[in-house]
């Protein structure tokens, strides 16, 4: 120190102001070094409280004018009473509705489309294709083509997912599925758990065998048979591999193993009535776990799935409404739907009028029907999560509004996004609820999260925060797209 003052006073720079400089920059590195927002700047802490928010603990259980408090992405207090620590960053809950985090029991969010004008590859013999060029790759694992950079992840985390399980692109037998969380820099950053289920579908391949739904349906029993001989012949050589070949090894049937010892479900997709009846009858012939998912026009199906015991995964996505019905007002829509008459017939041209405004109560009355299938599902005491599989994100929230204004109670709604698939999954102990212990993955909404009038202001994922504007209305949207021209 005495050498550095008397370098300094030959060059002329009084002590006083020295020793000042020196001082300030032992006590304040950061202020003369770094920026305010920098990222290299640590957090100051990773507590957070929202205070005087109406808390919904779980479907049914709300607090209100309660705290949540969290520190390293785990809830540790929650309640009216909850202490605030002295170094928590402080949210102003007053006029927020905090819930669970959304749970997708079946999606492909971060899994990106495949390139469907890729060539196709030719085929020797259509009758035998290859597994790859006949859509089964049991053995795929979704973690490898998982990108978390993908538009879907941003879309689904804004309505308020903080959770998927989410399976791979394909066809009959795409691969195994993994739960990921919706954040992180990259795939293993997501993952939550891998090897979850394998993903099964009625989808033919394209041009070969199996191409048909009859088809599909014999390849999954002799492959599961064929597995299940595999493993058989395994454990001999095993136990005594004296005199025996040894067993082939095949990635395909090997895929199967764990399905075969119900050490992992099979999630299946399904379109219709007659591919359920498909899928449980494969279930009850071969005996393996597994899970139902989509069933868009289930409504005759569901006291054999009730009977069956099998767990369910109804579609997010609903029938768009006719473009003529989206210019009609409600009252004229029911007075439509009240002129119906399925005798109606078209004797003369006098009578076109008529049949085509039966023709409109009919596309009223079916889409009705499929918008009251969770509700119907409800009633008959069939627990269900919600799949987004195959559905737009920005359909997501006005389908939900649909089913809850169709009779399903916004308890049963908030319970198909939580806590059941919390149980389908095996993440109850983690996530589904807010609750001291839980993960905090938490969606932080302006009010009721089911009205039109709310929006989803925040989402924390295992405790990392995102915040989002207030959507702007029609009228906004229109009075700056004026201005700008």
């Amino acid at each position: 120190m005495k050498g550095l003052l008397r370098t300094r006073k030959r060059i002329g720079i009084p002590v006083r102001i020295l020793l000042v400089v020196f001082t300030l920059s032992l006590v304040l590195p950061q202020a003369s070094f770094g920026q305010k927002n920098s990222p290299d700047i640590p957090k100051v802490s990773n507590v957070v409280a929202i205070q005087g928010a109406t808390v919904v603990v779980s479907p049914g259980n709300t607090i209100e004018d309660a705290t949540v408090v969290f520190r390293n992405g785990v809830i540790e207090a929650v309640g009216k009473r909850a202490t605030v620590p002295y170094d928590a960053e402080i949210l102003d809950g007053k006029g927020l509705t905090v819930y669970a985090g959304f749970i997708d029991a079946m999606s492909q969010i971060g899994v990106p489309a495949p390139d469907n004008n890729a060539p196709q590859q030719n085929v020797a013999d259509r009758s035998n294709p290859t597994f790859d060029q006949a859509g089964i790759t049991p053995q795929l694992d979704v973690r490898s083509v998982l990108m978390p950079s993908d538009s879907s992840v941003y879309a689904f985390r804004k309505l308020g997912f903080t959770t998927a399980h989410v399976v791979p692109q394909g066809r009959m037998l795409p691969g195994t599925s993994a739960i990921i969380l919706l954040s992180g820099d990259d795939a293993d950053a997501m993952v939550l758990r891998g090897d979850q289920s394998m993903f099964f579908q009625f989808a033919g391949a394209r041009g070969v065998y199996p191409g048909t739904p009859m088809g599909v349906m014999a390849k999954f029993r002799r492959l599961y048979i064929e597995s299940d001989r595999r493993i058989r012949l395994n454990e001999m050589y095993r136990q005594n591999p004296a005199g025996m070949s040894r067993p082939p090894s095949d990635v395909v049937h090997e895929a199967f193993f764990p399905v075969i010892t119900q050490n992992r479900p099979v999630f299946v997709f399904t379109q219709n009535a007659l591919e359920v009846h498909r899928a449980l009858t494969l279930k009850s012939e071969l005996k393996f776990n597994m899970v139902l998912t989509g069933l868009s026009n289930g409504f005759d199906t569901i006291e054999k799935v009730k009977a069956s015991g099998v767990p369910v995964a109804l579609t997010l996505g609903v029938p768009a409404k006719p473009e003529w019905a989206a210019k009609v007002k409600a009252d004229s829509l029911e007075q439509i739907l009240a002129s119906f008459n399925d005798d109606t017939r078209t004797a003369t041209f006098k009578d076109i009028e008529a049949e085509k405004r039966n023709l409109e109560a009919k596309q009223l009355i079916s889409r009705k029907q499929y918008l009251a299938l969770p509700s119907q599902f409800a009633a008959a005491s069939v627990p269900f999560s919600f799949t987004s599989f195959g559905v737009k994100a920005d359909d997501v929230a006005s389908n939900l509004r649909e089913y809850t204004a169709a009779g399903l109670s916004k308890v049963q709604a908030l319970a198909a996004l939580t806590t059941t698939p919390a149980g389908l999954l095996g993440l109850s102990a983690s996530m589904g609820s807010v609750e001291v212990g839980k993960m905090a993955n938490l969606v932080v909404s302006s009010g009721d999260v089911f009205e039109e009038s709310s929006f989803v202001q925040f989402v924390f994922v295992n405790g990392q925060k995102f915040e989002y504007e207030r959507p702007k209305s029609k009228e906004e949207s229109a009075s700056n797209g004026s201005k700008g021209q």
